[in-house]
């Protein structure tokens, strides 16, 4: 069954979908249980409908849907080497760190020591004499005082530097057991990112094999997916640098605070979930050319662009805007009608503003709003952060 004959396939079903709920919809209802009825068979028909046209998707292109699947295999691989890259370079400032504050404690304990060494010579070498005898050998109550004093000073003097001492050495010692603790951690994540390294050369070359078996038709589908997945990687690598700074608490994923990036709609208007198909690093909302977009919390645009081809054309995300809310967070919108973004990066926008429309640029078939939420660079699942 080609590509052409299943696409038909889809539209019929989705025709039947709408069909089916229209005259549902029309059903009379006497009772809140019966509509409450209602709604379940409808969602029952438009999950069973949903199954069959993902199901023929998923035949209509199943080498596609292998690679997909794989493109997201090796860029989670990448990821999680880029992350262990970032951690052995942290760790071997940490280590460089423990290693001067080591130094620094032992040159001061060797110090202490010396001057303690130096303290009990002097007291052996002053023999039997103690304290009190310096007290009682005293010529009146001026010198007793001032020789009082003078042995009070010493005494503390000695218990500061034993205390000195104490704790030199106490630190000396938790900064030898970190600095063994790095260096073991180190050289795990060394080992790890071998074994990542090793993952990622195996899909790479299951992804190569199939790519071969790809009819001219897939092929064009696969090239436009790799332009997409690397403009997507270097979407991601320039976000995460944005938020690379941000050391503050990140907001938790829960509905207060935001809200839908399309006015009038919620969560439960979602039509394409987040990893709804492999690699959907957002969610969908289906809409109408030009309806609007919204920023869905106050923040600061950091990007404003359309992804372009060489001859003009649009490509991955096609018109799009990323708004950091500097809360850890930030919010992509995708797909914009040409033209139609209002803000620009390096402005600050209210939540609920105005800052496109709805379109069906670079890689989309059909008019929708794709929507990200990002948490410190990385993408997250959209759906807890809306209402």
């Amino acid at each position: 069954m080609n590509i052409k004959n299943i696409t038909r396939i889809v539209c019929i079903s989705t025709i039947a979908l709408v069909v089916l709920v229209g005259c549902i919809g029309i059903s009379y209802a006497s009772t809140t249980s019966d509509l409450q009825n209602q709604a379940n068979a409808i969602d029952q028909k438009i999950d069973q409908l949903n199954s069959e046209i993902a199901g023929k998707k998923s035949e209509m292109t199943t080498a596609l849907n292998q690679i997909n699947k794989l493109n997201s295999q090796i860029s989670s691989v990448e990821n999680e080497i880029s992350d262990l890259q970032t951690k052995i370079t942290d760790l071997g400032t940490q280590i460089d760190e423990k290693t001067t504050t080591i130094n620094e404690q032992s040159e001061k304990y060797d110090i202490q020591k010396e001057l303690l060494d130096k303290r009990l010579i002097a007291l052996y070498e002053a023999g039997d004499t103690s304290y009190l005898q310096l007290l009682f050998a005293s010529d009146g109550l001026t010198d007793f005082l001032s020789r009082y004093y003078t042995i009070e000073l010493l005494a503390d003097a000695d218990q500061e530097l034993l205390k000195r001492i104490t704790d030199t050495k106490a630190k000396l010692e938790q900064e030898k057991v970190d600095l063994e603790n790095a260096k073991t951690e180190l050289e795990a994540s060394k080992k790890t990112v071998v074994g990542k390294k090793n993952q990622l050369s195996s899909s790479v070359s299951e992804k190569k094999t199939i790519v071969n078996t790809l009819s001219a038709e897939e092929a064009v589908l696969q090239a436009e997916l790799e332009e997409f997945e690397a403009d997507k990687r270097a979407i991601q690598a320039e976000l995460s640098r944005l938020a690379y700074g941000y050391t503050g608490e990140v907001v938790k994923a829960e509905n207060s605070g935001y809200i839908c990036p399309i006015p009038g709609k919620s969560k439960r208007n979602i039509t394409t979930g987040y990893y709804g198909y492999v690699g959907h690093t957002g969610v969908d909302f289906a809409c109408a050319g030009g309806t609007p977009i919204v920023a869905v919390k106050a923040g600061k645009v950091v990007t404003s662009k359309a992804l372009v081809r060489a001859n003009g054309t649009y490509k991955s995300y096609g018109e799009y805007i990323v708004i950091d809310h500097q809360d850890g967070t930030m919010t992509l919108y995708a797909h914009m009608q040409p033209n139609s973004r209002m803000v620009t990066e390096g402005q600050y926008v209210s939540q609920g503003q105005q800052i496109g429309k709805v379109g069906t640029t670079g890689n989309s078939t059909g008019n929708h709003l794709h929507f990200e939420v990002r948490v410190k660079g990385r993408c997250q699942n959209p759906t807890p952060y809306l209402p």
